[in-house]
């Protein structure tokens, strides 16, 4: 297995009407491939209220340290 690192992103804009990524939750896997991970970690964050507009699957190499759980980082929302 490896690691995977879900990146769940809304586009917002800055008060100049650039637009940029705000980081809505980031979570830790652990899959067989960039697919399985996505999937796994949409059913682990659930039904959470986020209005998700683009997801990032990054592979994790060999030196990330190896996970026994998936790890979840805490909502993040951005103003």
């Amino acid at each position: 297995m490896n690691s995977y690192r879900v990146s769940f992103y809304k586009d917002r804009f800055n008060s100049e009407g650039h637009s940029f990524k705000c980081l809505q939750h980031q979570i830790v896997v652990q899959s067989d491939g960039p697919s399985q991970a996505l999937v796994l970690a949409e059913q682990l964050i659930g039904h959470a209220p986020l209005d998700i507009d683009r997801v990032e699957v990054m592979h994790l190499t060999r030196g990330h340290r190896e996970l026994r759980h998936p790890e979840i980082e805490p909502l993040t929302l951005c103003t």
